[in-house]
């Protein structure tokens, strides 16, 4: 099978990586102080369900907060933000020449922070936090990959409208094709354009003109791309790529796992390519899996914490009874629940893998037509036909809330019982709903919907509507999150800090003992 020009160029990016640096080259930490960590890191993360890539760059976030305006060199906080990285098991034990170079950033960092007012400091201290994970995971293959989607499926798009302005079509598509392969989320997004903006930034050392610079263009710069990035056909636009980047990801596992011979033969690289696609679905399995327990430990951890502390006294002292069986049922309703809508997601079957194979050969060979992608506008209403819409929609909000709190009241349950339940029942609506999701990530094939789950998607829409509010306001609410982030934290990670610092006293007075 012929390969053409641009896929070989892409196959440059996955030559064999550098040999490991020796042991004594390593920032290390004590086995005790990393487990201890460890467990509190994950304890964590349990209220706050997130992609791997965007809980870590949120750690970064939070230690450049902490230890940023230290008064110790930026090396020296830089290792010291390496060590808590490693403790939390959110990256391994890593060269010291890591080290030197965040602490570079970290010193521009510090410069040009600076100069700027409260809230400009703190959007631009979330960029920090993703120039610093890029130093650790260089996303060269990422940004490759995602150029090689954007400049093929720039020539499929059909643009039937302008609900996306000709001068904003290539940006909206490239940032489409960047959140579809990679979730990217908006910090990732908008440092990427930062580091272009501003080349200056790649520096070793900025002079105080430069600084001044980057300072004085910042506001002007945060405005244009908060406004890029939340433009109204975002949504719509990573909805059309997600299918459209299934087969570029299938073809990144085949490069990755050292296979690219195979594309010189037809025959072998589809077995390949079947075997990509059964290790990609397998790994979803395991990433659902594993955000359905963290989405079900946030709930009951939650739930639980809420009727000792809030549902207990109210019933007990207001009401003058506990009732028991709607106590239980609102810890433990919930999490079941979570775990059979996350469970019961099916994958993609095989006609589903002929097509990623088929599309897939195209897009190595460059031969034969890919399917095209058309960009509508989301459909307009009349005033009349939209008026009748949403008072019909607001008709069956009410009546879907009024079913539950009257089945909830049949069974006993107190007002603030109901409240938590619907609450919550929101919330579990959302998250599975945005965990199921992960299956889209496969499937090139539109999934069929039957009259059945059409029914129930209608029925569920109001509760999913509220979830939704809920998840974007969930770190406002989130008590116990707020409370170990802002306090518990700081306290905790310096005793951490003392304690190895402890063992390395030891550690050095039992060798000069032993000397």
């Amino acid at each position: 099978m012929e390969t053409r020009q641009t896929i070989t160029d892409f196959m440059r990016y996955f030559s064999p990586a550098a040999t490991t640096p020796p042991p004594g080259d390593l920032i290390q930490v004590s086995s005790a102080t990393r487990r201890i960590a460890f467990a509190y890191e994950r304890f964590r993360n349990t209220l706050e369900p997130d992609e791997e890539e965007i809980l870590r760059r949120g750690s970064i976030l939070r230690i450049l907060e902490r230890r940023l305006f230290e008064d110790r060199p930026p090396i020296t906080i830089a290792t010291t933000l390496l060590q808590e990285l490693i403790r939390g098991n959110y990256i391994k034990p890593c060269p010291k020449s890591y080290a030197v170079r965040i602490g570079l950033r970290l010193k521009k960092a510090k410069q040009i922070y600076s100069h700027l007012d409260q809230e400009q400091a703190d959007w631009f201290l979330k960029l920090v936090a993703a120039s610093i994970d890029h130093e650790l995971y260089p996303p060269h293959r990422q940004e490759a990959l995602v150029h090689l989607m954007y400049h093929d499926t720039y020539r499929r798009v059909v643009w039937s409208d302008y609900y996306v302005a000709e001068e904003d079509r290539p940006t909206q598509l490239y940032l489409a094709c960047h959140r579809a392969l990679f979730a990217a989320d908006n910090n990732e997004l908008a440092y990427h354009y930062f580091v272009n903006h501003f080349s200056t930034w790649d520096k070793e050392e900025l002079t105080p003109a430069e600084v001044d610079i980057i300072a004085r263009e910042l506001p002007s710069f945060q405005q244009k791309i908060t406004q890029m990035l939340a433009h109204p056909a975002r949504d719509r636009l990573t909805r059309l790529m997600r299918p459209v980047a299934v087969p570029y990801l299938t073809l990144r596992d085949i490069l990755a796992s050292n296979q690219a011979d195979s594309l010189n033969s037809e025959s072998e690289f589809e077995a390949v390519a079947r075997d990509a696609i059964n290790e990609r679905i397998k790994l979803t399995r395991g990433r659902i899996a594993k955000r359905a327990w963290h989405s079900i430990l946030f709930l009951f951890l939650t739930k639980t914490l809420l009727a000792f502390v809030v549902e207990i006294p109210y019933e007990k002292y207001i009401l003058g009874q506990v009732h028991i069986l709607a106590l239980a049922t609102n810890i433990t309703f919930h999490p079941v629940l979570l775990f059979f809508l996350a469970t019961t997601v099916r994958v993609p079957g095989e006609r589903n893998t002929e097509g990623i194979i088929e599309q897939l050969k195209k897009i190595v060979s460059g031969e034969g037509e890919l399917p095209t992608v058309v960009v509508t506008s989301p459909r307009h209403y009349g005033t009349t036909t939209w008026s009748a819409f949403a008072i019909f929609y607001a008709i069956l909000f009410m009546f879907i809330f009024w079913l539950l709190f009257t089945f909830l009241d049949k069974l006993e349950f107190s007002l603030l019982a109901m409240f938590f339940f619907v609450v919550f029942l929101g919330l579990v609506s959302f998250l599975a709903t945005r965990i199921r999701r992960s299956v889209d990530d496969l499937r090139i094939i539109p999934k069929k919907e039957t009259a059945t789950s059409a029914i129930l998607s209608f029925l569920a829409l109001p509760v999913l509507e509220f979830g939704r509010w809920l998840a974007q306001h969930i770190r406002q609410l989130n008590v116990l999150l707020f409370f170990m982030d802002r306090v518990l934290e700081a306290p905790f990670k310096i005793l951490i800090d003392i304690t190895e610092e402890w063992f390395d006293f030891v550690r050095d007075r039992r060798e000069e003992i032993i000397e």
